[in-house]
C-alpha cells in the first residue's frame, strides 16, 4: 500500500513540475495568451491511477518539452526545463506579470547568455509576461525618451516650415494651428534637453554599481568610496564623470576632461541648459557656475542646441564606453541614427 501511494506521489510530483515548467517555457516564448493555468499538488493527487500515468506518458513524448529544451539552451547558460518549474509560483502569484532584479535571477533561477542580454547591464531588471522574458534598465528607458522627443522636435521643426513664408494675415487666420506646433516642439526640446542630462547621470550611476556590486572596496579611499555610492554625501555629475570610469579601470587617467571635449561642450551647454529647466528662476546663475541668464536658456532653446545635446551626450558615453573595454562605438543599447540625426526606434525594446 505504501508502495502505491509512494508511487502515486512520485508520479504527481513528476507531472506538477513538468506542467509548471511547460507554462513558464511558454510563457518565455511568448505563446502564453491567458492567466497560467492552476497546477499544484492538490489538483492532481486524487486523480485517477491511469490518468497519471497517462500524463507521464505524454511527459516522454511531448513535443513541446523539445521545444522548450531547445529555447533553454539557445538563451541560457545553466537552465534546464525543470528549472523553469521554480518560477511557476512566484509567476502565478502575480498574475503572469512578475519582474525581479538580472542579479537575481541568473543566481536563483539561471543565467542568460551575453548575446542574448544583448549589452543589457548587471542592475537590468528582468520582466517575464505574456510578451516574454525581456530586460530593462533606466539606460534604456532615458535613451528611449531622447529618441522619441528628438524625433518629435525634428518633425515639428519641419511642420513649423511651412508657415515661414506666409502673409501675416494668413498666420493670425492659422494661428491656433501654429500656437499647438510651436507649443509641442518646445516642449519636446526641453524634454529632451533633461534626459540627455539624466541618460548620462544614469550611466555612469549603473558602471559605478556594477563596480561595487563585483569588486571589493578594501584598497579604495574613503573619499573614493563615496565617489562611487554617495553613500556620505552627494557628489558633483561631472566629477563622477571624470572620475568614476578611471577608478573601474584602475588607472591613473581618464577618458574625460573638464577642459577637453566632449565634455567641455557638456558643460557648457547641456548642463546649463538643464539646470534653466529644473531650476527655472528669473535670477541668473551665480558666476561660479557661468553666469548665465536662465529665462534666456528656457525661451530660446532651439533644435540645433538639442541636436548638439544629443551628440554630446552619445559622444559621453561612447568614449567612456571604449575606454572600460567596450568594442563598438556605443553601447548595444543605443539605437541607430538615420542621416538626419533622427533615431530607428525598437519599438519591443530589449527581449530575450
Amino acid at each position: 500500500m505504501r508502495s502505491i501511494k509512494t508511487g502515486r506521489k512520485r508520479e504527481v510530483n513528476e507531472i506538477v513540475q513538468h506542467d509548471r515548467a511547460v507554462q513558464v517555457g511558454l510563457l518565455l516564448l511568448g505563446k502564453l495568451n491567458g492567466p497560467m493555468n492552476s497546477i499544484f499538488h492538490e489538483d492532481y493527487i486524487n486523480r485517477p491511477r491511469r490518468e497519471l500515468k497517462s500524463g507521464i506518458d505524454s511527459i516522454r513524448g511531448d513535443g513541446l518539452r523539445d521545444e522548450i529544451n531547445k529555447f533553454c539552451r539557445n538563451n541560457f547558460e545553466n537552465l534546464q526545463l525543470q528549472d523553469l518549474a521554480k518560477l511557476y509560483e512566484p509567476l502565478y502569484e502575480h498574475g503572469s506579470n512578475w519582474r525581479l532584479p538580472l542579479i537575481n535571477f541568473k543566481k536563483d533561477y539561471g543565467c542568460p547568455k551575453e548575446a542574448v542580454l544583448n549589452g543589457a547591464p548587471l542592475h537590468s531588471t528582468v520582466s517575464l509576461s505574456f510578451w516574454g522574458m525581456q530586460t530593462e534598465f533606466p539606460e534604456m528607458r532615458l535613451i528611449d525618451d531622447i529618441a522619441v522627443s528628438f524625433n518629435a522636435a525634428v518633425a515639428l521643426e519641419d511642420e513649423q516650415k511651412q508657415f515661414q513664408d506666409i502673409s501675416c494675415y494668413k498666420a493670425k487666420a492659422k494661428q491656433p494651428q501654429i500656437a499647438d506646433i510651436l507649443r509641442r516642439s518646445a516642449a519636446e526640446r526641453r524634454f529632451c534637453i533633461l534626459s540627455c542630462f539624466n541618460l548620462v547621470e544614469a550611466y555612469i550611476n549603473g558602471i559605478a554599481w556594477e563596480y561595487a556590486q563585483t569588486t571589493t572596496f578594501l584598497k579604495l579611499t574613503d573619499k573614493k568610496k563615496n565617489l562611487l555610492t554617495e553613500k556620505d554625501r552627494p557628489v558633483n555629475i561631472i566629477e563622477k564623470i571624470v572620475k568614476i570610469p578611471r577608478i573601474v579601470a584602475e588607472k591613473e587617467e581618464g577618458p574625460l576632461h573638464e577642459t577637453r571635449d566632449p565634455l567641455k561642450t557638456f558643460i557648457e551647454t547641456v548642463k546649463p541648459y538643464r539646470d534653466s529647466i529644473v531650476h527655472a528662476s528669473p535670477f541668473s546663475a551665480s558666476e561660479r557656475f557661468g553666469g548665465y541668464n536662465k529665462l534666456q536658456n528656457l525661451y530660446e532653446m532651439n533644435l540645433e542646441t538639442v541636436r548638439k545635446a544629443v551628440e554630446i551626450t552619445l559622444a559621453i558615453i561612447g568614449e567612456i564606453h571604449r575606454y572600460l573595454g567596450g568594442k563598438s562605438k556605443l553601447p548595444m543599447w543605443v539605437p541607430k541614427q538615420k542621416i538626419d540625426g533622427t533615431f530607428e526606434i525598437d519599438i519591443f525594446g530589449s527581449e530575450i
